[in-house]
């Protein structure tokens, strides 16, 4: 899942087959966490600058990181209980 490599959906289950039920949920939480963090890690410090630049060139993109700046926890609330987007 790190970097927008979508996760396979066989290899989360296969954890349970590899690892037992218990130890197999631990790691592929452990694992879905770390990936998170390395990603948020990255876009915050590396990518940030490019992405300041992608919002001074389009007002929509401008518009929306004001949007989420304002009003940032209801719009993630309703992302994650949107259907189309399960794992924004």
């Amino acid at each position: 899942e790190t970097l927008a490599i979508p996760a396979v959906p066989i290899l989360t289950a296969s954890s349970g087959y590899l690892f037992g039920t218990s130890s197999g949920t631990a790691t592929c939480l452990f694992s879905a966490a770390i990936a998170a963090s390395i990603s948020f890690s990255i876009g915050r410090t590396v990518l940030r600058g490019y992405v300041e630049q992608v919002l001074e060139d389009n007002p929509k993109f401008a518009s929306l990181d004001r949007a989420i700046e304002k009003e940032g926890f209801k719009l993630m609330l309703l992302l994650r209980l949107s259907p189309l987007f399960p794992f924004a």
